[in-house]
């Protein structure tokens, strides 16, 4: 899947890049090849974090597919197991 990402505040990393997964091994690199799926910065850390599916995301406007089938490969290429989790100091409030 290439993926062509838009990052306004660090634009060297912009661009497309090649996302391949081949069991065990992950490699995410540069490439000229046509993109699948177009998204910003922010889509693609809220996919890794595991907060929010790309599918949900594109559902409401956030990322474009380009290729029919692009969303959907890559919100399962993305999911996780267990949903992100925070222990924040609401959780224990002090008296």
């Amino acid at each position: 899947m290439v993926l062509e990402v838009q990052d306004p505040f660090c634009p060297w990393n912009a661009g497309r890049h090649r996302l391949r997964a081949d069991g065990d091994s992950v490699t995410c690199e540069p490439t000229p090849a046509h993109s699948d799926l177009r998204l910003t910065c922010a889509e693609l850390g809220a996919a890794y974090r595991g907060g929010a599916t790309l599918s949900s995301l594109a559902a409401a406007g956030r990322g474009e597919e380009l290729r029919p089938g692009a969303v959907t490969a890559a919100s399962l290429a993305f999911r996780r197991e267990r949903a992100p989790f925070h222990l924040s100091s609401w959780a224990f409030p002090t008296f």
